[in-house]
């Protein structure tokens, strides 16, 4: 670990001990007035796949919630509430709803209704409430171009989503990719609302993105409550898929100490896990397809190289980098390290690696991929728009 690094964390511990937690002081002095029934997070998109998309919303009272598909007049052409066993989901403030033929273009909201009462042999219901319009718009598998911005290491810095969009402008990305350390840790649910969804929102309403963990999404009593809030393929925090002519492989890269290290508590087994991972990666590395795709792209939050020595990166190193090796990867894209670099393809790695940068302004960076069947761009650029690294294939 670099000094500036720990320095940083150092300083975030320092400041979860002596600032107030004006959450809990707020609870403490009450709320006499009745908070109205309403969206916390109307929508975002997640878990894009080869037919579908997946919807989530989230309430600020228990209620039953469903999603409206609609033509370009404002017409319902389709309600869809999230279903399983025979029930409709009821009586929550989570919702996920699945699309399973999506349309490449589709407009649609979200529609609540308050639960006041759910009794046995009665529901009441309150206020029905509903959000604006969204246009999603999503890749297809097969078209003839794609193109990602990934973040990492954002740390809470909510700005920095907005500042370091290019041109501030959506439109030209298919997706968007979280690869790690979006947070300091996470306790509550207004950790994942507060600090990442609304602050995304610009995007994540109509693009789907990615929530790529990095070893801070691990850390907090509510880090196990994740997959409540984010779509996972097959219900796994790593997954692989063709998206243009692009193979991505997405990896969960753990935690950076050893297991057995005392601030885990006995509560983690990340050795292993990185060992499942790896059987199923030589798989996915030979399916049919990921040799139907021109390039192959591997996003994990901790490097293998250019790092520090730390148990996480060596360990990353020996489960994935044979592989990588192996079945000739083009690129691997990484954060973790707080200090950016652009390594290409040397002796000790076939493939160029990119580390994007910190949370501070001035280290901040995004790096853009673009893929075409003649060609793959891999851009990484500072907040302040300087060019940190090209790789062109």
């Amino acid at each position: 670990m670099n000094f500036n690094r720990r320095k940083f964390l150092e300083a975030l511990a320092l400041a979860g001990i002596t600032l107030p937690n004006i959450a809990i002081a707020r609870e403490q002095t009450g709320n006499t007035e009745e908070e109205q029934f309403a969206f916390i997070i109307p929508a975002y998109l997640q878990n894009q796949t080869t037919t579908g998309i997946s919807i989530f919303s989230i309430l600020n009272k228990p209620g039953l919630a469903w999603v409206e598909i609609l033509d370009n007049s404002g017409n319902i052409q389709e309600k869809i509430f999230q279903s399983a066993d025979g029930m409709i989901n009821a009586n929550t403030d989570c919702f996920r709803f699945t699309i399973e033929q999506a349309q490449r273009k589709f407009r649609y909201r979200i529609k609540a209704k308050e639960i006041q009462k759910f009794d046995p042999y009665k529901i009441v219901y309150g206020q029905e409430i509903e959000s604006k319009i969204y246009d999603a718009k999503l890749a297809h598998e097969d078209q003839d171009q794609i193109r990602c911005l990934i973040y990492n290491d954002v740390h809470e810095e909510k700005a920095s989503y907005q500042d370091l969009l290019p041109r501030q402008d959506t439109s030209p990305y298919d997706f968007f990719v979280l690869n790690g350390d979006s947070f300091h840790y996470v306790t509550k649910q207004d950790d994942i609302t507060e600090k990442l969804l609304k602050p995304i929102h610009f995007f994540a309403t109509d693009k789907p993105f990615i929530m790529n963990r990095g070893n801070h999404e691990t850390r907090g009593s509510f880090a196990r409550s994740f997959k409540q809030y984010f779509g996972y393929p097959d219900n796994k925090f790593y997954q692989a898929f063709k998206r243009g002519p692009v193979f991505w492989v997405m990896l969960d890269s753990g935690e950076d100490k050893p297991d057995n290290h005392e601030v885990y508590g006995g509560t983690v087994d990340y050795d292993n896990y990185r060992k499942e991972q790896a059987g199923w990666l030589e798989k996915v590395l030979q399916s049919k397809e990921r040799k139907s795709a021109r390039y192959t792209v591997v996003i994990s939050h901790i490097p293998i190289f250019h790092s520090d020595d730390w148990h996480g990166t060596l360990d990353n190193r020996a489960s994935f980098h044979p592989l990588f090796q192996k079945y000739k990867i083009d690129v691997m894209i990484s954060g973790h390290t707080h200090q950016y670099g652009y390594y290409p393809a040397d002796k000790d790695h076939q493939y160029a690696i990119f580390i994007g940068g910190g949370p501070k302004i001035g280290n901040r960076t995004v790096i853009d991929v673009s893929g075409t069947n003649k060609s793959l761009t891999v851009r990484m650029t500072r907040d302040d728009g300087v060019e940190l690294g090209l790789l062109n294939l």
